[in-house]
């Protein structure tokens, strides 16, 4: 969410008009994040000139904004109406109702109404648990590490992340992701507990588990993007 002092611009960026925000922070340097299709532009408290900053970084801008659309567009770019649900579109139809049909690959649901859109978060939270649960179990064996728990989260920076007392937490946008992608990442996360960097060592337990590690690494750049962009009106 921006905040009031937050103002939207536009800069051109491989012929189209690309948004970004100017936000101030407790910095001391200044930087340039993309979120998808916006660029952050961060400015410490007093200070900082933004069109210096974005004219010395335009060839980075530029490459990374192409980056990010090739990578959208790789996976068939953004569909009106429908919502990846473990590599499967799903139809949202708008309804008074909420109704969540798997089988049939249907949300039905008031995109307006918070409570709905609450327990909308909370079923794909069940379901997403319900992947990852036997697949941690499973990987948890086979390296001979134990965790202490699981949960699953609204976050807005990393897929996952492994606490040093064995606390497993998933990104709820996993939901969105390919059933290989959502065992590769519990993989990952379960190797973290045998190997807490990402030295040879780790990469080496990858390896031995997913032979095309290197492809799915690409994947997940790819759709870290891509699920950025779906627009179910949740505060993912």
């Amino acid at each position: 969410m921006k905040k009031s002092s937050d103002v939207q611009k536009f800069i051109q960026v491989n012929g189209e008009a690309l948004p970004y925000t100017v936000e101030r922070r407790k910095v001391r340097y200044p930087r340039l994040e993309f979120k998808t299709d916006e660029l952050l532009v961060i400015l410490p408290k007093k200070g900082g000139d933004e069109t210096k900053l974005l004219e010395e970084k335009k060839r980075w801008i530029s490459k990374n904004h192409a980056e990010i659309r090739n990578a959208i567009e790789k996976l068939g770019g953004v569909k009106s109406n429908s919502l990846p649900i473990l590599g499967d579109f799903f139809e949202l139809r708008e309804n008074g109702r909420l109704k969540v049909d798997f089988d049939a690959k249907v949300i039905e649901y008031d995109p307006s109404n918070g409570k709905q859109l609450r327990r909308l978060e909370r079923i794909l939270k069940r379901k997403l648990l319900s992947e990852l649960e036997p697949a941690v179990e499973e990987y948890s064996k086979k390296l001979g590490v134990e965790f202490n728990r699981i949960t699953v989260r609204k976050q807005r920076s990393k897929w996952a992340s492994c606490s040093s007392n064995g606390n497993l937490s998933f990104n709820l946008r996993l939901i969105c992701l390919p059933r290989e992608l959502i065992r590769y990442l519990a993989c990952h996360e379960v190797a973290h507990l045998k190997e807490r960097n990402h030295g040879d060592a780790f990469w080496a337990i990858m390896e031995n588990e997913f032979k095309n590690y290197g492809a799915m690494e690409i994947k997940l750049f790819e759709y870290w993007f891509f699920v950025q962009t779906l627009k179910l009106r949740l505060d993912w």
